[in-house]
This record gives C-alpha cells, structure tokens and sequence, in this order.
C-alpha cells in the first residue's frame, strides 16, 4: 500500500508529542527499506520548517529512499482539498500520529490516541473552557471508523474501547519507548557548564513540563514546603517547559508558600540542556493528573535520574517497578517519596530498574508494530481501487 503518515505541524516546544513525532519518524526511516509498503509524510508544515525541525527527513532523498515529503499547508495553498492531495498521491491509507482534521473519510485509516483525559478529568481548563471539551470530542467521534486505533497501555485499549464502543481487536497497544537521545547519553561526559549556566545548587527535584493546570506543579511546591518543615531540608525545585497560561500561578503559589527562593523557573530548555538537568537531578517527579503515556520518566529511566511518578491510573503499566508511585493528591505522600531516595540502597535499585526497563523496548518495536498492522490490513485494502 501507499501510506500517509500525518506528523501536523511540527515545533520542540510542543514537549512530548515532538518527541513522539520525532522517534517515530527516525524509526521509519530505519525501516522503510523493510517494508512493502510505500511511506509519504504528510505535514501541516512549509517545507523549510520541516527541514529546520526534522533534520533526518531534511538529509534523506526521500524520492529514491521509499519515503516522500508532502505538505498539506503548501497545497492547501494552490486550492488543493486534503482529498484532492491524497488522490494525486495515490494514498490508500492514513495513519494519524498527532490528533488532526487531516483524515479522510474517504480513505481507511489508523489513528494514535495519546490520551482521553477530556473524558477522565473534563473539569480541568485546559480540556473544557472556550468549548475544547467539544473541538476534542468532535475530533475523537472519528474513531468509530478508524480501521486501526493505536493506544500506549492496556489501560489506554480499555478507555478506547468504554467511551467509544469500539471493537477491540481493532485497538492495538503499542508501549512508548525511551528516547534515543536519553539512551546515547550515558556515553557521552557530563557537560558541567550547562548547569554552571544555569547557577543550579548541587541538591534538587527536577520536573520537566509545560505549564498546565493537569501537570500538578503546586503538588510539588506543597512537598518541599513539608520537607522544610518536618525534615529540615530546603530542597531545591527546577522546573522547565513553555508556558501554557498557568506559569505565573505557579510562582505565586511559590511564594505563598514561602518556597519562591528554592524554586527556579528555566523555560524552554533544548535537548542538551535537558539531558544535564536529568544528570544533575537528586529525582525526577512527575505528579501529573494526566496519563499514563508519558514521555519525560521515559527519559529519566535511560539516563539514570530516579522517578517519583504519580499513581494515575495505567502508570505502574507504563514504568513497572522503576518508578516509586504517591498519589496526585497528597503532598505528603510525594515528600515520603522524595524522602526515601536517601537511602542509598533505594536510589541505587530505582536507577538500576530504571536503566532496565528503558532497555526493554525501542521506537524501532514501535514502528514494527504498526507496519505488521498495516501488513495484514493491506489483504482488506486490496479489494477496491
């Protein structure tokens, strides 16, 4: 077959989901050469940001390598429909990596579902204010007549399969991998002058993410303000991400705390930057409400930064017995967390663990899990023109 891979519009502030795109856009390109099927990659992108975002499509000869480039956004411009482009392409199938409207209905296709926390946890800005439980329900409805319905987790095919009456041997769970980067960068020296840069103290927790009400950032302030008080210890807090609406509550609620002074707010970070902070890290904690397909205790596990997690539902599938789990709820419940990686035995086990589990599946398995799909949907596909 001839396969459509819909990437959106690619940008590194985006967090995970350009981290997604990106290992699942390497491991084609690993194994296009395998593979009967012809790969096109649809993007909602001008080309020169494509190549300035996905370098390792940029350096391929797309045309003679079993892979092409297509933007819709380009021909969208010339009065070009997405049907229109996937006829002249000659597409008989889609694959949806990141939610779109760049499905057709007149074509079978396949779709990732990353989470549905609009259904778990509508009470939550970010998935319900300016009518964004609706835009995501409408764009989720699509699933009914997905031929194949990619999911990270068994818990992921269970809420699939609940709140959309889809069949469920038509949802296949495909694990998320560590990241290449993270897995390369124990062989590379540590890199002092980032954290020297940053003017990071020697002792901190480390959470990586944009700011979102969902990512529970004040769980953590609330921790350290406990630690203070009953332990005697001013552990420092660094976090980094885009601002997503929620960064100047967040650092007022430092404040209040009277946790402002151990508390630093980095921003946007690029890939070097963030290997570092791992390393230099006393743990990463992670007390989202949102998941469990979470890519940052991915990158923790394979650089060796110990992971606190929170307990939502699916995580213990996701990260095994490399993480230590407290609720999303309790406060004190991460402080215990945090407090018992000083024991030298635990840290040393969790890291061990950890290094383990991030070993255990690659993007490669990834992408062979959806090409074997398409291999066996592509007997279906063949019967109409």
């Amino acid at each position: 077959m001839k396969v459509g891979f819909y990437i959106g519009g690619p940008s590194p502030h985006s967090g995970g989901a350009y981290t997604y795109v990106t290992e699942v856009l390497s491991a084609l390109s690993r194994a296009r050469h395998d593979s009967d099927h012809e790969l096109i990659i649809c993007h909602a992108s001008c080309g020169e940001e494509i190549a300035r975002f996905y370098p390792e499509l940029a350096s391929l000869n797309l045309d003679r390598e079993r892979m092409e480039l297509q933007s819709l956004e380009e021909s969208a411009l010339k009065g070009e429909g997405k049907d229109d482009i996937y006829k002249r392409n000659g597409i008989h199938f889609m694959v949806e990596l990141v939610p779109s409207t760049a499905i057709s209905e007149n074509i079978p296709f396949a779709t990732v579902v990353w989470d549905l926390q609009h259904r778990n946890s509508p009470w939550f800005p970010e998935v319900s204010h300016h009518q964004e439980w609706e835009h995501r329900e409408s764009g989720y409805t699509s699933l009914r007549k997905a031929a194949l319905v990619y999911t990270g987790t068994q818990r992921g095919k269970m809420e699939v399969a609940s709140f959309y009456q889809i069949p469920v041997e038509r949802i296949r769970v495909l694990p998320f991998a560590a990241p290449a980067f993270a897995l390369r960068a124990g062989d590379r020296p540590r890199d002092p002058e980032v954290l020297n840069r940053f003017s990071l103290p020697p002792d901190y927790v480390f959470y990586p993410a944009q700011f979102w009400p969902h990512k529970n950032h004040v769980l953590l302030l609330e921790a350290c303000r406990i630690l203070r008080q009953t332990a005697g210890w001013d552990l420092n807090v660094v976090f980094c991400g885009s601002d997503k609406g929620n960064l100047d509550y967040v650092r007022a609620y430092a404040s209040r705390l009277g946790v402002g002074s151990q508390t630093r707010f980095l921003g946007f970070v690029d890939q070097v930057e963030l290997v570092e902070l791992y390393r230099g890290a006393f743990c990463l904690a992670f007390p989202t409400f949102f998941g469990p397909d979470n890519i940052p205790p991915l990158e923790a596990l394979a650089i060796g930064c110990p992971v606190l997690a929170s307990d939502v539902p699916g995580a213990r599938e996701h990260l095994g017995d490399a993480a230590i789990y407290f609720s999303a709820v309790d406060e004190r419940s991460l402080a215990d967390a945090i407090l018992s990686l000083r024991h030298p035995e635990t840290r040393e086990r969790l890291i061990c663990a950890g290094r383990a589990r991030a070993e255990m599946k690659t993007w490669d398995d990834y992408v062979q899990g959806i090409l074997e799909s398409l291999d066996e949907f592509a007997a279906v596909r063949r019967t109409w023109p």
